[in-house]
Protein backbone atom coordinates (compact mmCIF):
# COMPACT_ATOMS: atom_id res chain seq x y z
CA UNK A 1 0.00 0.00 0.00
CA UNK A 2 2.91 2.34 1.01
CA UNK A 3 4.57 1.68 -2.65
CA UNK A 4 1.10 2.60 -4.51
CA UNK A 5 0.42 5.74 -2.35
CA UNK A 6 4.33 6.48 -3.61
CA UNK A 7 4.06 5.53 -6.81
CA UNK A 8 0.79 7.80 -7.22
CA UNK A 9 2.58 10.71 -5.94
CA UNK A 10 5.36 10.40 -8.37
CA UNK A 11 3.26 10.21 -10.98
CA UNK A 12 0.70 13.50 -9.77
CA UNK A 13 3.85 15.60 -9.05
CA UNK A 14 5.73 14.41 -12.46
CA UNK A 15 2.06 15.64 -14.15
CA UNK A 16 2.25 18.69 -12.53
CA UNK A 17 5.66 19.36 -13.64
CA UNK A 18 4.93 18.38 -17.52
CA UNK A 19 1.59 21.24 -16.96
CA UNK A 20 3.79 23.84 -15.40
CA UNK A 21 6.49 23.12 -18.42
CA UNK A 22 4.01 23.82 -20.93
CA UNK A 23 2.90 27.10 -19.30
CA UNK A 24 5.88 28.49 -19.29
CA UNK A 25 6.76 27.62 -22.85
CA UNK A 26 3.52 29.41 -23.90
CA UNK A 27 3.96 32.29 -21.45
CA UNK A 28 7.65 32.62 -23.26
CA UNK A 29 6.39 31.84 -27.08
CA UNK A 30 3.92 34.70 -26.40
CA UNK A 31 6.35 36.86 -25.18
CA UNK A 32 8.96 36.23 -27.93
CA UNK A 33 9.95 39.97 -29.46
CA UNK A 34 10.85 39.95 -32.89
CA UNK A 35 11.64 43.43 -33.01
CA UNK A 36 14.38 46.28 -31.37
CA UNK A 37 12.92 49.10 -29.73
CA UNK A 38 14.42 52.52 -29.59
CA UNK A 39 16.22 53.51 -26.20
CA UNK A 40 18.55 56.65 -27.12
CA UNK A 41 18.42 59.10 -30.21
CA UNK A 42 21.25 59.85 -32.88
CA UNK A 43 24.23 61.36 -31.03
CA UNK A 44 22.06 61.17 -27.55
CA UNK A 45 19.54 64.44 -28.62
CA UNK A 46 16.56 64.93 -26.67
CA UNK A 47 14.79 64.52 -29.70
CA UNK A 48 14.81 62.39 -33.04
CA UNK A 49 17.06 63.40 -34.67
CA UNK A 50 18.31 61.34 -37.49
CA UNK A 51 17.47 62.23 -41.24
CA UNK A 52 17.85 60.64 -45.00
CA UNK A 53 21.70 59.63 -44.71
CA UNK A 54 22.41 58.92 -41.68
CA UNK A 55 24.03 55.78 -40.21
CA UNK A 56 21.93 54.34 -37.96
CA UNK A 57 22.89 51.44 -36.01
CA UNK A 58 19.64 51.49 -33.53
CA UNK A 59 16.61 52.85 -33.90
CA UNK A 60 15.58 56.29 -32.04
CA UNK A 61 13.23 56.71 -29.09
CA UNK A 62 9.66 56.24 -30.67
CA UNK A 63 10.77 53.29 -33.45
CA UNK A 64 11.06 49.78 -33.95
CA UNK A 65 13.41 48.12 -35.81
CA UNK A 66 12.50 45.15 -37.65
CA UNK A 67 15.06 43.10 -39.95
CA UNK A 68 15.02 42.38 -43.28
CA UNK A 69 14.26 38.15 -42.52
CA UNK A 70 10.99 39.19 -40.57
CA UNK A 71 8.14 36.73 -42.10
CA UNK A 72 5.78 39.68 -42.66
CA UNK A 73 7.93 40.98 -45.30
CA UNK A 74 7.65 39.46 -48.50
CA UNK A 75 9.96 39.55 -51.13
CA UNK A 76 8.86 38.65 -55.32
CA UNK A 77 11.34 38.32 -57.50
CA UNK A 78 15.22 37.35 -57.64
CA UNK A 79 16.82 37.81 -53.85
CA UNK A 80 19.66 37.05 -52.43
CA UNK A 81 20.90 36.81 -48.47
CA UNK A 82 23.97 38.16 -47.79
CA UNK A 83 25.91 37.73 -44.39
CA UNK A 84 28.38 39.79 -42.71
CA UNK A 85 28.63 42.00 -39.56
CA UNK A 86 28.42 45.71 -41.40
CA UNK A 87 24.58 44.77 -41.89
CA UNK A 88 21.67 45.14 -38.98
CA UNK A 89 21.26 41.77 -37.27
CA UNK A 90 24.02 40.39 -39.54
CA UNK A 91 22.10 39.80 -42.89
CA UNK A 92 20.92 41.96 -45.74
CA UNK A 93 18.98 41.10 -48.87
CA UNK A 94 20.19 41.85 -52.52
CA UNK A 95 18.15 42.08 -55.57
CA UNK A 96 20.88 41.13 -58.90
CA UNK A 97 21.69 43.07 -62.05
CA UNK A 98 19.35 42.34 -64.72
CA UNK A 99 16.48 41.76 -62.69
CA UNK A 100 13.83 43.97 -63.03
CA UNK A 101 10.58 44.75 -61.14
CA UNK A 102 12.06 42.63 -58.12
CA UNK A 103 10.14 43.90 -55.33
CA UNK A 104 9.94 43.92 -51.76
CA UNK A 105 6.46 44.52 -49.33
CA UNK A 106 5.22 44.79 -46.26
CA UNK A 107 2.19 46.12 -43.93
CA UNK A 108 2.63 48.14 -40.93
CA UNK A 109 0.40 49.89 -38.43
CA UNK A 110 1.28 53.59 -37.71
CA UNK A 111 2.35 57.23 -39.03
CA UNK A 112 6.28 57.00 -39.66
CA UNK A 113 8.34 54.48 -41.64
CA UNK A 114 12.43 54.81 -42.18
CA UNK A 115 14.23 52.17 -45.04
CA UNK A 116 17.49 51.24 -43.58
CA UNK A 117 19.30 49.93 -46.37
CA UNK A 118 23.29 49.95 -47.80
CA UNK A 119 24.30 52.78 -50.18
CA UNK A 120 27.17 52.56 -52.60
CA UNK A 121 27.75 54.30 -55.89
CA UNK A 122 27.20 51.50 -57.51
CA UNK A 123 23.89 51.19 -56.78
CA UNK A 124 20.44 52.92 -58.34
CA UNK A 125 19.93 56.22 -58.07
CA UNK A 126 15.84 55.91 -58.57
CA UNK A 127 14.20 53.44 -56.29
CA UNK A 128 9.83 53.61 -56.48
CA UNK A 129 8.50 53.27 -53.05
CA UNK A 130 4.68 52.91 -52.86
CA UNK A 131 2.81 53.96 -50.08
CA UNK A 132 -1.07 53.67 -49.52
CA UNK A 133 -1.11 53.78 -53.65
CA UNK A 134 1.25 56.86 -53.71
CA UNK A 135 4.44 56.94 -55.40
CA UNK A 136 7.89 58.16 -53.83
CA UNK A 137 11.05 57.91 -54.95
CA UNK A 138 14.56 58.02 -52.94
CA UNK A 139 18.40 57.07 -53.71
CA UNK A 140 21.08 54.21 -52.55
CA UNK A 141 23.83 55.92 -55.16
CA UNK A 142 26.23 57.78 -53.20
CA UNK A 143 29.65 56.57 -51.25
CA UNK A 144 29.55 52.79 -49.51
CA UNK A 145 27.73 52.67 -45.90
CA UNK A 146 26.07 50.31 -44.00
CA UNK A 147 22.74 50.64 -42.23
CA UNK A 148 22.07 53.98 -43.62
CA UNK A 149 18.04 55.57 -43.50
CA UNK A 150 17.29 55.85 -47.44
CA UNK A 151 13.88 56.90 -46.72
CA UNK A 152 11.87 58.09 -44.48
CA UNK A 153 7.95 59.19 -44.33
CA UNK A 154 7.35 60.65 -41.13
CA UNK A 155 4.09 62.31 -42.23
CA UNK A 156 1.40 59.43 -42.82
CA UNK A 157 -1.99 59.36 -40.73
CA UNK A 158 -2.04 57.43 -38.01
CA UNK A 159 -3.63 53.96 -39.59
CA UNK A 160 -3.10 51.04 -41.58
CA UNK A 161 0.31 51.41 -44.31
CA UNK A 162 0.68 49.36 -47.40
CA UNK A 163 3.97 49.56 -48.97
CA UNK A 164 5.85 48.30 -51.88
CA UNK A 165 9.41 49.08 -53.08
CA UNK A 166 10.28 48.28 -56.72
CA UNK A 167 13.26 48.25 -58.61
CA UNK A 168 12.44 49.60 -62.19
CA UNK A 169 16.10 50.28 -63.52
CA UNK A 170 19.58 48.92 -63.33
CA UNK A 171 22.66 49.82 -61.26
CA UNK A 172 26.30 49.29 -62.20
CA UNK A 173 26.93 46.30 -60.58
CA UNK A 174 26.09 42.22 -60.30
CA UNK A 175 23.60 43.83 -57.29
CA UNK A 176 22.57 47.39 -57.41
CA UNK A 177 19.55 47.46 -54.93
CA UNK A 178 19.44 45.79 -51.49
CA UNK A 179 17.22 45.97 -48.37
CA UNK A 180 18.43 45.73 -44.70
CA UNK A 181 15.14 46.62 -41.89
CA UNK A 182 13.16 49.21 -41.34
CA UNK A 183 11.68 51.25 -38.51
CA UNK A 184 8.50 52.15 -37.54
CA UNK A 185 6.50 54.53 -34.74
CA UNK A 186 3.96 51.50 -34.67
CA UNK A 187 4.14 47.56 -35.67
CA UNK A 188 4.76 45.84 -38.57
CA UNK A 189 1.72 43.33 -39.50
CA UNK A 190 0.44 40.47 -41.64
CA UNK A 191 -1.25 41.38 -44.65
CA UNK A 192 -3.97 39.71 -43.63
CA UNK A 193 -4.60 41.37 -40.22
CA UNK A 194 -5.61 44.89 -42.23
CA UNK A 195 -9.42 45.34 -41.51
CA UNK A 196 -11.54 45.64 -44.16
CA UNK A 197 -12.19 49.61 -43.83
CA UNK A 198 -15.24 50.85 -45.44
CA UNK A 199 -14.94 54.33 -47.09
CA UNK A 200 -17.24 57.00 -49.00
CA UNK A 201 -16.74 60.22 -50.47
CA UNK A 202 -18.48 62.04 -52.94
CA UNK A 203 -17.23 63.77 -56.04
CA UNK A 204 -18.34 67.24 -55.10
CA UNK A 205 -19.14 69.13 -51.09
CA UNK A 206 -21.05 71.71 -52.54
CA UNK A 207 -23.86 71.62 -56.06
CA UNK A 208 -25.64 74.42 -57.20
CA UNK A 209 -28.74 73.98 -59.23
CA UNK A 210 -31.27 75.91 -60.64
CA UNK A 211 -35.17 74.92 -59.95
CA UNK A 212 -36.37 72.28 -62.22
CA UNK A 213 -32.68 71.34 -63.49
CA UNK A 214 -31.07 68.00 -62.18
CA UNK A 215 -26.92 66.76 -61.27
CA UNK A 216 -25.47 63.60 -60.18
CA UNK A 217 -23.59 63.32 -57.16
CA UNK A 218 -20.73 60.27 -57.72
CA UNK A 219 -20.19 58.45 -54.63
CA UNK A 220 -16.42 56.19 -54.29
CA UNK A 221 -16.85 53.79 -51.87
CA UNK A 222 -13.71 51.12 -50.34
CA UNK A 223 -14.40 48.27 -50.69
CA UNK A 224 -16.60 49.07 -54.15
CA UNK A 225 -19.07 46.28 -53.41
CA UNK A 226 -20.50 48.51 -50.65
CA UNK A 227 -24.41 49.61 -51.12
CA UNK A 228 -24.56 53.13 -51.11
CA UNK A 229 -28.32 54.69 -49.27
CA UNK A 230 -29.10 58.08 -50.78
CA UNK A 231 -31.46 60.81 -48.68
CA UNK A 232 -32.24 64.58 -48.87
CA UNK A 233 -32.21 66.59 -45.47
CA UNK A 234 -35.21 68.24 -47.22
CA UNK A 235 -36.79 66.78 -50.63
CA UNK A 236 -39.16 70.08 -50.49
CA UNK A 237 -36.23 71.76 -51.99
CA UNK A 238 -34.10 69.19 -53.23
CA UNK A 239 -34.39 65.00 -54.14
CA UNK A 240 -31.75 62.51 -54.57
CA UNK A 241 -32.56 59.38 -56.11
CA UNK A 242 -30.61 55.90 -55.21
CA UNK A 243 -27.80 56.51 -58.20
CA UNK A 244 -27.40 60.05 -56.74
CA UNK A 245 -29.45 61.59 -59.37
CA UNK A 246 -30.47 65.49 -57.75
CA UNK A 247 -33.32 67.12 -58.54
CA UNK A 248 -33.76 70.75 -57.79
CA UNK A 249 -37.27 71.67 -56.92
CA UNK A 250 -37.29 75.21 -55.00
CA UNK A 251 -34.98 77.85 -53.89
CA UNK A 252 -33.20 77.09 -50.60
CA UNK A 253 -30.86 74.40 -49.19
CA UNK A 254 -30.44 70.86 -48.81
CA UNK A 255 -27.96 68.19 -47.72
CA UNK A 256 -27.47 65.55 -49.82
CA UNK A 257 -26.33 62.43 -47.80
CA UNK A 258 -24.31 58.92 -49.39
CA UNK A 259 -24.29 56.55 -46.88
CA UNK A 260 -22.80 53.04 -46.62
CA UNK A 261 -25.36 50.75 -46.18
CA UNK A 262 -25.62 49.48 -42.30
CA UNK A 263 -23.31 51.50 -40.85
CA UNK A 264 -22.72 55.30 -39.90
CA UNK A 265 -20.38 56.02 -43.06
CA UNK A 266 -20.98 58.87 -44.87
CA UNK A 267 -20.27 61.69 -47.11
CA UNK A 268 -22.37 64.95 -47.57
CA UNK A 269 -22.73 67.44 -50.20
CA UNK A 270 -24.85 70.65 -49.68
CA UNK A 271 -26.74 71.27 -52.60
CA UNK A 272 -28.26 75.35 -52.91
CA UNK A 273 -30.91 75.84 -55.55
CA UNK A 274 -31.44 79.16 -56.59
CA UNK A 275 -34.47 81.28 -59.26
CA UNK A 276 -33.54 80.69 -62.67
CA UNK A 277 -32.60 84.51 -63.89
CA UNK A 278 -35.27 85.49 -66.19
CA UNK A 279 -34.62 88.22 -68.48
CA UNK A 280 -38.39 89.82 -68.03
CA UNK A 281 -37.93 90.73 -64.66
CA UNK A 282 -37.68 94.07 -64.06
CA UNK A 283 -36.07 96.89 -62.10
CA UNK A 284 -36.36 100.35 -61.67
CA UNK A 285 -32.59 101.79 -61.93
CA UNK A 286 -32.38 105.63 -60.49
CA UNK A 287 -29.56 107.49 -61.70
CA UNK A 288 -28.66 110.87 -60.14
CA UNK A 289 -26.36 112.75 -62.23
CA UNK A 290 -23.78 115.55 -60.63
CA UNK A 291 -26.09 118.77 -62.15
CA UNK A 292 -28.76 117.11 -59.71
CA UNK A 293 -30.79 115.32 -62.15
CA UNK A 294 -32.31 111.97 -61.89
CA UNK A 295 -32.91 109.68 -64.59
CA UNK A 296 -35.45 106.78 -64.23
CA UNK A 297 -35.12 103.70 -66.32
CA UNK A 298 -37.58 100.70 -66.27
CA UNK A 299 -34.94 97.76 -67.02
CA UNK A 300 -35.05 93.78 -67.46
CA UNK A 301 -32.08 92.05 -64.98
CA UNK A 302 -29.96 91.93 -68.17
CA UNK A 303 -30.20 95.11 -68.80
CA UNK A 304 -29.35 96.23 -65.34
CA UNK A 305 -26.49 93.71 -65.11
CA UNK A 306 -24.32 95.20 -68.34
CA UNK A 307 -24.83 98.56 -66.48
CA UNK A 308 -23.45 97.47 -63.54
CA UNK A 309 -20.43 95.83 -65.02
CA UNK A 310 -19.93 98.62 -67.27
CA UNK A 311 -20.01 100.85 -64.67
CA UNK A 312 -17.47 99.22 -62.63
CA UNK A 313 -14.80 99.24 -65.37
CA UNK A 314 -15.62 102.51 -67.31
CA UNK A 315 -14.25 105.71 -66.56
CA UNK A 316 -14.69 109.26 -68.26
CA UNK A 317 -16.76 109.84 -71.36
CA UNK A 318 -17.83 106.50 -71.67
CA UNK A 319 -21.40 106.05 -72.10
CA UNK A 320 -24.08 103.39 -71.55
CA UNK A 321 -27.24 103.00 -73.46
CA UNK A 322 -31.05 103.09 -72.35
CA UNK A 323 -33.92 102.75 -74.58
CA UNK A 324 -37.26 104.60 -72.81
CA UNK A 325 -40.92 103.97 -74.10
CA UNK A 326 -42.64 107.13 -74.49
CA UNK A 327 -45.75 105.72 -76.11
CA UNK A 328 -46.62 102.61 -77.24
CA UNK A 329 -45.60 104.15 -80.71
CA UNK A 330 -42.64 106.26 -79.95
CA UNK A 331 -38.81 104.96 -78.24
CA UNK A 332 -36.14 107.03 -76.85
CA UNK A 333 -32.49 106.38 -76.70
CA UNK A 334 -30.45 108.14 -73.58
CA UNK A 335 -26.77 108.17 -73.33
CA UNK A 336 -25.59 108.39 -69.78
CA UNK A 337 -21.84 109.67 -69.09
CA UNK A 338 -20.01 107.85 -66.65
CA UNK A 339 -17.78 110.73 -65.04
CA UNK A 340 -21.40 112.23 -64.96
CA UNK A 341 -23.00 110.26 -62.81
CA UNK A 342 -22.96 110.93 -58.68
CA UNK A 343 -25.01 107.78 -57.54
CA UNK A 344 -27.25 105.20 -58.62
CA UNK A 345 -30.26 102.91 -56.73
CA UNK A 346 -31.64 99.77 -58.27
CA UNK A 347 -35.15 99.00 -56.89
CA UNK A 348 -36.70 95.84 -57.64
CA UNK A 349 -39.67 94.87 -57.56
Amino acid sequence: MVNLFKKGFIYLALTLIILVSINIESASAAEVVDYEEGVTNLNNTPDNSAVVGDVLKKPEIGWKRYDDSHNFIKYNGDWITQKSNVYYKNSIKISTYNNLNNTVSFSFLGSKIRLISTIEDTFLNEVMITIDGKEFVFSQNTLRKHQVITFQNTELDYGYHTVEIKKTKNGKYYHDFDFDAIDVDGSLISENDIPNVETISLDRNVLELLEGSQDKLIATVTPDTAKVIWTSSDESIATVDQNGNVTALHEGEAIITAKIENTDIAATSTVIVKKPINDSSNAILSITLVNGITKEYDVTNKVLNDYLKWFESAQGTSTFKFTKTISPYKKVTEYIVHDKIASFEVREY
